[in-house]
């Protein structure tokens, strides 16, 4: 018959500990020396030599294919999930897509005509030069004059470049694809208004003829704003905004700086900080205006009378000489 021993008496230590129920400092230095000794668990131990009894090796290695396997899976997994969560374009932004790029399919296209119809121009100087000069060499060199004047060709020769850029708060704001800091209208940007500025006072300081990022500008040229671009003959520019003025350079920054168009210049810069620079080169190169037929206007000639508003028949076209440079 077994006899259970009875109870500890709580006022009676157990063997090791102190009277207080604290564990001495020995033990416990004790079970420390095991842990360091000994830091495998008894049963990963045995788990091993059995392994080890059986020809197998004491551990699974991290290097199987299966596991390489199970990664793959499970990356390609993550990848899925991730592609399957992210919101679809919204049909707003589709929209944009598809005219972006339907603008940059038909600006392709009117690159394309407006070369062509430079080409062809051409031609038609070239017969007109040939025609008018076996039959009057004076015909010829006023044509070639009037040619200049109206922007139908090319010109060359020395000049003026003045670039004018946004404010480098702006192109920051714009480059960082916010839409909510390239909505509005900041102030350090460029307008059409101080593009029109700059161009007349050029105009008065003596420029010859004048393009704006290879815009040519003739007395039938707008400069304007169309939502957030600035067009030319309804061409879109971008910044930064190179105004080449054919001409001596010299002079023309002297008129230009004395003017009130150089002086509205320099508040840009002062109050906005929008960058300028101004070049005077020995050579600059302006291209010749597309041409734009002539529907309404017909020249006066001293056998032509007049039409005057009160005479003209209802619905009539009334020719005028008057032009403008915008």
């Amino acid at each position: 018959m077994t006899t259970t021993p009875p109870p500890p008496d709580p006022g009676t230590p157990e063997a090791g500990f102190h009277s207080d129920g604290r564990r001495p400092a020995a033990g416990s230095m004790s079970l420390l020396q095991q842990l360091m000794d000994r830091p495998l668990d008894p049963s990963y131990a045995a788990a091993a030599a059995r392994r080890e009894a059986d020809g197998l090796p004491p551990s699974t290695s991290l290097r199987s294919p299966w596991l390489v396997v199970a990664a793959i899976v499970i990356g390609f997994l993550f990848v899925a999930a991730a592609l399957a969560l992210r919101p679809a374009g919204t049909t707003a932004s589709r929209d944009k897509e598809q005219l972006i790029e339907q603008i940059e399919a038909r600006q392709t296209r009117g690159d394309e005509q407006a070369a062509e119809v430079s080409k062809l121009g051409q031609q038609i100087q070239d017969a007109q030069s040939a025609a008018l000069a076996s039959q009057a060499s004076q015909l010829s060199a006023e044509l070639d004059k009037l040619r200049l004047l109206t922007g139908e060709v090319a010109v060359t020769g020395p000049g003026l470049v003045l670039t004018v850029d946004d404010a480098p708060d702006v192109r920051a704001k714009a480059a960082s694809g916010d839409p909510r800091d390239a909505g509005g209208f900041p102030q350090g940007r460029v307008t059409s208004f101080d593009l029109q500025i700059l161009a007349n006072g050029l105009w008065q300081a003596g420029a010859e003829a004048m393009s704006i990022n290879g815009q040519r500008l003739t007395s039938r040229s707008s400069i304007r704003f169309a939502g957030d671009a600035i067009l030319v003959d309804f061409r879109p520019l971008s910044p930064p905004y190179v105004v080449t003025a054919l001409g001596d350079g010299r002079e023309l920054q002297t008129g230009f700086a004395s003017s009130a168009s150089g002086a509205y210049l320099k508040s840009l810069g002062d109050n906005y900080s929008i960058p300028s620079t101004i070049a005077t080169p020995v050579r600059v190169d302006i291209p010749r205006s597309p041409s734009s037929p002539l529907i309404f206007a017909m020249p006066v000639s001293p056998n032509t009378a007049t039409v005057s508003p009160s005479s003209a028949p209802p619905g009539a076209p009334i020719p005028s000489t008057e032009a403008s440079r915008s």
